[in-house]
């Protein structure tokens, strides 16, 4: 019976080795395979190494941010005429040889005839300050199209010899939208041709209103690149101004006259598309008498050329 005892106890303490080197055996091969030999058979993600995604492509920096000295304007000399900043002054064809204020590279056309008193020298005086002036339909069989603007920075509507038809003001409504800058001038003889600046400016919303004369001078501006250095400028037997179009702004205003009469606009600035617009209600800054004696009617045009060409 002892003996029986003895070894049925040395059986089990046989297996019981046995099992546990079997556990061992079966841990050692989780271990070897990355398997956790915990209870659950669950992976210790504390443990595992998280993978790394592929990087993404990178291009070249050069290619992506562009030096800023390849962008800079870069100086090729003295400003000339040719559609160029060549100064890098941040204004195309600022030349002005003489320093009066008047870009030397402005091509102008003056539409209609010259104003009504025969002595007016207005485009030889243009001309003098460096500017290329060409006059154009003078006659009432001239038509104003596309091809006649062409070419041209400023258009300057003088002494009009008839009404124009909506599709002609529809083409300088173009032409102002596209980048070109107007000015419009009336008043020459206050039988008529009120009216007929009124069929181009029709576009614009704005219009001479041409129930009577009026006269200034003119001395309440507001503050605009239009009105730099200005404090009186002539008006005499010239339009007021109406203007249905939100975009319009007032520049200048005559005082009542006489002074029971209200203050009314007769300048106004508008912008349209990439283009600019100027109308003054009276014709006399053109006239020798003023720019030539007058100081403030010299820089009336000064301002007035440079905010049209965009150059302020």
């Amino acid at each position: 019976m002892r003996s029986f005892t003895l070894c049925v106890a040395m059986l089990l303490t046989a297996c019981s080795a046995s099992g546990d080197e079997t556990l061992r055996s079966l841990g050692s091969a989780r271990a070897d395979s990355g398997v956790d030999g915990g209870i659950d058979g669950g992976e210790d993600e504390s443990d595992a190494e998280p993978s790394e995604p592929d990087a993404a492509p990178t291009a070249d920096a050069e290619t992506q941010q562009p030096d800023a000295d390849e962008t800079a304007c870069v100086p090729t000399g003295v400003e000339t005429c040719n559609l160029l900043d060549d100064d890098c002054s941040g204004i195309v064809d600022d030349l002005d040889v003489a320093g009066d204020g008047i870009t030397d590279c402005l091509r102008v056309l003056l539409i209609g005839n010259a104003g009504s008193l025969s002595s007016s020298n207005f485009q030889a005086w243009l001309q003098s300050q460096g500017t290329t002036v060409t006059r154009a339909t003078t006659s009432a069989a001239n038509s104003l199209t596309p091809a006649l603007l062409s070419g041209f920075q400023i258009v300057i509507i003088d002494y009009l010899p008839r009404d124009y038809t909506a599709l002609e003001a529809g083409v300088l409504l173009d032409w102002v939208a596209a980048g070109g800058g107007l000015l419009s001038m009336n008043g020459h003889s206050g039988s008529g041709d009120g009216v007929h600046g009124n069929t181009l400016l029709a576009p614009f919303g704005i219009q001479h209103v041409v129930t009577s004369l009026r006269s200034g001078p003119v001395v309440m501006f507001a503050v605009h690149p239009l009105t730099v250095g200005l404090s009186s400028i002539t008006f005499a037997g010239g339009y007021t101004l109406s203007s249905t179009a939100p975009d319009t702004t007032a520049v200048a205003t005559l005082v009542g006259q006489p002074a029971s009469q209200p203050a009314v606009p007769v300048g106004y600035a508008q912008l349209r598309g990439t283009g600019r617009v100027f109308v003054w209600g009276d014709e006399w800054v053109q006239f020798d008498s003023e720019w030539s004696t007058m100081p403030m009617v010299k820089q009336f045009w000064v301002n007035a050329l440079s905010w049209l060409a965009g150059q302020r």
